[in-house]
C-alpha cells in the first residue's frame, strides 16, 4: 500500500496518463494536524519519496513529486488533495483530446469513489495553457476531497478512512482473484 495522498492522487495521474503523456506530475496532499498520528510524522520524508515515486511506476507521469501538508486549522479540515500534470498542448485546447482527458479523470473519480464514499472532485478540471516555465508544457489542474465517513472516525479524518478503505478494496480484489477458477490438471 502507499501513503493516503498517493491513494487520493495517483489514480488521478493515471487516468490523464492513460490519455496523454504526462511529463511531470506533482501533487500536494493537505490533511488535518489531528488526523497525522506520530507515524505520518516521523515519516514525511518516506511519504514523499514513495509517493512521487508512485506517481511514475503507477501513475505513469515520466516525474513526479509529492508534497505534504499537516494543517492544524480549528475546526480540523476535511482530506484536500492538489494534483498537477505537465501534459502536451493539444490537450489543453478545447477539443477531443482534452474531454478524453476530462472524461478519464470524471471515471477515475467514480472508480475510487466506489470503495471511498467521500471521495470527490471540488471542482471540474482546469487547463493551463503552454507556458515557458513548464518547459512549454500545458498543465491540467485536479481538485479533491476525501472526506471520511464518520462512523468510527471524524469526518476530517478522510486520510485514514482512504488508506483502510484502499486496504479493503485490495483485499477484495485478491480474494476475488484466487477465489476465481482453477486450472484443470490432467494427468
Amino acid at each position: 500500500m502507499i501513503s493516503c495522498g498517493g491513494q487520493a492522487t495517483i489514480p488521478i495521474v493515471a487516468a490523464v496518463s492513460a490519455v496523454v503523456d504526462v511529463a511531470y506530475a506533482e501533487i500536494v496532499a493537505s490533511v488535518a494536524s489531528k488526523s497525522a498520528g506520530p507515524g505520518t510524522r516521523a515519516n514525511i520524508d518516506e511519504f514523499t519519496a514513495t509517493t512521487a515515486a508512485g506517481l511514475v511506476g503507477v501513475g505513469g507521469a515520466a516525474h513526479g513529486k509529492a508534497i505534504i501538508l499537516l494543517n492544524p486549522v480549528e475546526p480540523p479540515m476535511i482530506m484536500r488533495n492538489t494534483v498537477f500534470c505537465a501534459i502536451p498542448a493539444e490537450a489543453a485546447e478545447p477539443g477531443p483530446v482534452q474531454d478524453a482527458v476530462t472524461a478519464g479523470i470524471e471515471a477515475m473519480a467514480d472508480t475510487v469513489r466506489s470503495y471511498v464514499p467521500g471521495y470527490a472532485l471540488r471542482a471540474e478540471p482546469q487547463y493551463d495553457p503552454p507556458d515557458a516555465r513548464w518547459r512549454g508544457m500545458a498543465r491540467v489542474g485536479v481538485f479533491l476531497e476525501v472526506r471520511g465517513r464518520g462512523d468510527y472516525l471524524p469526518e476530517y479524518a478522510g486520510n485514514l478512512d482512504i488508506m483502510t478503505a484502499a486496504a479493503a478494496r485490495a483485499g477484495e480484489l485478491l480474494a476475488a482473484h484466487l477465489a476465481g477458477p482453477r486450472p484443470q490438471v490432467t494427468a
